[in-house]
């Protein structure tokens, strides 16, 4: 590949031709899961059951004037958990006023409340209708809701309470009220509430005893109730001689600026003159120990030189003192103190627009629910409009010759960019080859099979030597500026923090956190020395190792990368016919070729009631070829688009291509890319797929890439039903953000592919213009 330099292209959906209606369409026949026969009239008594009890219980409590109602949780059928059957479901709730759906437990309990006899005998009528056999044979059953309670542990000091969203303000604020009140009453310390997001109060309580906390578990109000235990991060060092030259910033430059949530910046002479003269602290100086700090700052500021590596486009970087972890000797600290620190240093100097964070919790991750920690850095990122680069945690499984521990808690946040550690060396008794993801590094699925971690980068490695751990570190410094060593995913995370800072310094445009995750993931590889099969590629490095800065903003003359960058309103989708595809990517045989990276990444509307389903908006996008364009009746029913496409493939499927193409047999390089389809899932806030033509199949090559078929993209939004019933209620408009980016090359680096779509654009009417990017210079040790 030739030398990079011609900026890459933001590109404009061409007005009044390429938007387009939703249609609609849908299939009237039954499923084949709907119960028939005795089955139907069993489930018809089991559920008539349920309700006497759920009948009986909201007698209990009317005849004990309970301030707030009752809450019931409904068991959906695995295969009626589909939006298109969910309707009926969620109808049985409704009354005049609301829906009264409060959102999931798990991923197939929906929560409800009842608020009046009326919703109950519309539900008793419905339930007993034979001829509602579709809705009968969706439910599983239906009882009162319990909340998630952990059991007594006379070593733990507090439990962490949250209390149930009603959907409704009055009564949550009654909820809350009733729920200190009871407290008070009943001799339990609130010691700290803290808001995580809008919608969510986390209370931490003394527990002095099971007596107490039943107690607490028997308020009405209370959603889950779970141990809470100190956060810890700790540092190994080991010390050698300086090997760096010191940096300096030039009075007269402007630099971007990281802002390091951790334990404090050490002023050694490293990195006193990139420490901004503001900072922010939770903590006296007596409460301080700064070493992680320290360590994570020297690798943002000094990744590059340390390591030998050439990754980032500047001399420097500013830092931002954030100290929002103590010295744990001193002072121990909590989830929510945390969250709070995060929230207030992020609030007060919200000019700051990347911040790196390498602390986080030891608990994993669930499968169906995001975390309470994970939601709140999305909702400090959303009302800030910063990002934040996460680490994924560190597990010490591989010690004990256990598989590798999920993400942390926290690392679920599906804002943030998650970062996993790779092995860079391979000392005597390190367990990972170089190259291949770190022993300790956590891997994925994030709840709800989302991707995470997000990327990964160089942390460390590590294994056992006669029951006693070794490790081979990255250097970095301790706060008296000496070289040390040390491992894990805290320190893999800032190299992607000084590539984020630079990413958006170095565009200088608005500060756009969605396009930011979106460079840094298209640009993302798989190391070559990894032969892993994709599927474990996937779950262990997320989406690859980002390439560097200026690979992210620049082409070479045989690629192109577009970007698209808009919001996308319900009841609208966008299909651009004949789409830019360079003619130099037809074969000898007279097939198009060429290798394609599309990378999407969505700002999905989010419900912090709604556990698996916390994303509630999904963007799919098609790109493909097409026959021919042709006129549409819309004068007919469900037609409302004038224009139309026949014979329309899209080439992003996974069934167009041979086995050996999807990353399972390494053969030409490209597989180290992302590649295709398993990304491509409904919900998942990022998608990506990358294909080489050359590997469709000899059938769907014939079908597909004819030479004289023209090319298409297509991109169209989905919701969840309870965010579309909410939409309806309080009267807004659905929408969403999204970032597109498309990179079309010649994977024998001739075509003049650059030029080519450059000029096509302007052909067929496509706004579009370079990427406005600063005029620097990096000088490094070589130049000096």
């Amino acid at each position: 590949m030739s030398k990079k330099f011609l900026p890459i292209k933001f590109f404009e959906k061409r007005k009044d031709y390429d938007d387009r209606f939703t249609e609609g369409g849908g299939d009237s026949r039954l499923p084949n899961w709907v119960l028939k026969g005795e089955n139907l009239i069993n489930r018809v008594a089991q559920l008539s059951n349920d309700l006497t009890e759920i009948n009986n219980e909201f007698a209990k409590r009317k005849s004990k004037k309970t301030k707030l109602p009752i809450v019931v949780t409904t068991t959906i059928e695995e295969k009626a958990i589909a939006k298109s059957h969910r309707g009926d479901i969620t109808s049985l709730y409704c009354n005049s006023n609301s829906s009264n759906i409060l959102g999931f437990q798990g991923d197939r309990n929906l929560l409800s409340m009842i608020t009046d006899e009326d919703v109950l005998s519309n539900m008793g009528k419905r339930l007993a209708d034979i001829n509602n056999s579709k809705l009968i044979s969706s439910i599983i059953a239906i009882e009162p809701f319990s909340p998630i309670v952990d059991s007594y542990d006379s070593n733990i000091k507090y439990y962490k309470v949250r209390l149930v969203n009603y959907n409704n303000y009055d009564l949550n604020r009654v909820s809350k009220l009733l729920f200190e009140k009871q407290c008070v009453d009943n001799g339990v310390k609130i010691e700290h509430k803290t808001k995580f997001t809008p919608d969510m109060t986390i209370y931490r309580v003394s527990v002095d005893s099971a007596e107490e906390l039943d107690l607490l578990s028997e308020f009405e109000g209370v959603y889950t109730i779970e141990k809470m235990l100190p956060i810890e991060v700790s540092i190994d060092s080991l010390f050698e001689p300086v090997s760096v030259n010191v940096k300096k910033p030039n009075s007269q430059d402007s630099y971007p600026t990281v802002g390091v949530l951790d334990t404090g910046i050490a002023n050694n002479d490293y990195l006193k003159d990139w420490k901004l003269s503001d900072a922010f602290t939770s903590y006296p100086d007596e409460y301080k120990e700064p070493s992680h700090g320290t360590f994570v700052s020297g690798i943002i500021e000094y990744g590059d030189e340390l390591n030998g590596k050439s990754y980032t486009s500047l001399p420097g970087v500013n830092l931002f003192d954030a100290t929002v972890y103590p010295d744990v000797k001193k002072q121990s600290i909590y989830v929510d103190d945390l969250v709070e620190h995060i929230r207030e240093a992020i609030e007060r100097n919200n000019n700051i627009k990347v911040w790196n964070l390498s602390l986080g919790t030891r608990d994993e991750a669930s499968l169906d629910e995001f975390s309470d920690f994970g939601m709140a850095l999305d909702n400090i990122q959303d009302e800030n409009n910063v990002l934040i680069i996460k680490s994924a945690g560190n597990c010490t499984n591989f010690q004990y010759q256990l598989p590798k521990s999920r993400i942390s808690k926290s690392a679920d946040s599906v804002r943030s960019v998650v970062v996993g550690s790779l092995a860079d060396k391979q000392g005597a008794s390190d367990y990972a080859e170089p190259d291949t993801p770190s022993p300790f590094t956590r891997v994925g699925p994030g709840p709800s099979s989302i991707i995470k971690p997000d990327l990964i980068f160089y942390g460390g490695n590590a294994g056992m030597d006669n029951g006693t751990l070794c490790t081979t570190g990255v250097p970095s410094f301790t706060p008296d500026g000496k070289i040390a060593y040390n491992v894990g995913t805290s320190f893999s995370t800032p190299w992607v923090s000084r590539m984020a800072a630079e990413l958006s310094y170095l565009m200088n445009e608005e500060f756009d956190p969605l396009l930011i995750r979106a460079l840094l993931i298209h640009n993302a590889k798989y190391p070559s020395g990894c032969a892993m099969n994709m599927a474990d590629k996937v779950k262990q490095m997320g989406f690859g190792m980002p390439s560097s800065v200026n690979d992210m903003l620049y082409n070479s003359s045989d690629e192109i990368t577009l970007i698209l960058r808009d919001t996308l309103e319900k009841g609208s989708f966008i299909e651009m016919f004949d789409f830019p595809f360079p003619s130099s990517l037809i074969d000898e045989n007279g097939y198009f070729c060429g290798q394609i990276i599309l990378t999407l990444v969505t700002k999905s509307l989010i419900d912090d009631k709604q556990a698996g389903e916390y994303c509630q908006s999904n963007i799919d996008v098609f790109f493909g070829t097409y026959e021919t364009e042709k006129d549409r009746d819309t004068s007919k029913p469900m037609i409302k688009n004038a224009k139309g496409i026949d014979e329309a493939h899209n080439v992003l499927l996974d069934n167009c291509y041979s086995s050996r193409a999807k990353g399972v047999h390494p053969r030409t390089g490209f597989e180290r890319e992302c590649t295709l389809v398993k990304y491509g899932k409904k919900f998942h806030p990022v998608k990506k797929y990358a294909i080489d033509l050359s590997d469709m199949t000899p059938s769907n090559k014939e079908r597909i890439l004819g030479k004289d078929r023209k090319w298409y993209l297509k991109i169209e939004g989905l919701y969840r039903d309870f965010i579309e019933q909410d939409s309806i209620i309080n009267n807004y408009q659905l929408s969403q953000e999204y970032c597109l980016l498309l990179t079309i090359r010649d994977p024998n680096g001739t075509a003049p592919v650059y030029d080519e779509v450059a000029q096509q654009l302007d052909y067929k009417n496509f706004v579009h213009h370079n990427i406005n990017i600063r005029n620097v210079l990096k000088i490094t040790n070589d130049d000096i």
